[in-house]
């Protein structure tokens, strides 16, 4: 994980971190950096029930788009997290591991996430390219995109430690 944890941070300190810090335009930054468009959708946007099997961050990398679906009852913090969290598996480009790891039935490929489901009920999974959920920390690829979010998130509140705190631990209105 070492040598994982220099090429991540050499990635963060190359990438356009809005300062001061905005979620959405960071979000924009990195499509324009991609050369594709980021739609991010929050859980109560689409009026979803998020229950304890759901991940609570999906990245849904399609033909022409990727959209991330995150936790909305949560802190901003934890909301800018999550986010990062799925911008770190398109950066560190997971998108092709994982697909190739959910084709090999000899692995046991994972069930679809019950909110991905309530998501995109009508969803042609020929149109997806590869779905990564943010709920299991137990694999390489986990723990590489959530040490990418969380330099992310150090990078952010260098100049502002007090910021950050607040932001983990109350949800802004």
């Amino acid at each position: 994980m070492k040598n994982s944890t220099k090429r991540i941070d050499k990635l963060v300190t190359q990438l356009p971190i809005p300062r001061p810090w905005n979620r959405t335009t960071f979000v924009d930054n990195v499509a324009t950096l991609r050369g594709r468009p980021i739609t991010l959708i929050s859980t109560a946007d689409l009026e979803l029930p998020v229950t304890p099997d759901s991940a609570c961050g999906i990245w849904l990398m399609r033909d022409s788009e990727d959209v991330i679906i995150y936790e909305a009852a949560t802190s901003e913090y934890h909301i800018d997290q999550i986010v990062c969290h799925e911008l770190g598996h398109m950066l560190l480009g997971h998108m092709l591991l994982d697909h190739d790891r959910a084709a090999d039935t000899s692995e046991g490929a994972r069930a679809p996430d019950p909110l991905l489901h309530s998501a995109f009920p009508d969803l042609d999974p020929a149109t997806v390219r590869a779905v990564l959920g943010r709920s299991d920390y137990g694999d390489r690829l986990e723990r590489e995109a959530e040490t990418f979010a969380t330099l992310v998130m150090v990078a952010v509140t260098a100049d502002r430690p007090s910021q950050g705190l607040r932001n983990v631990l109350f949800r802004q209105q």
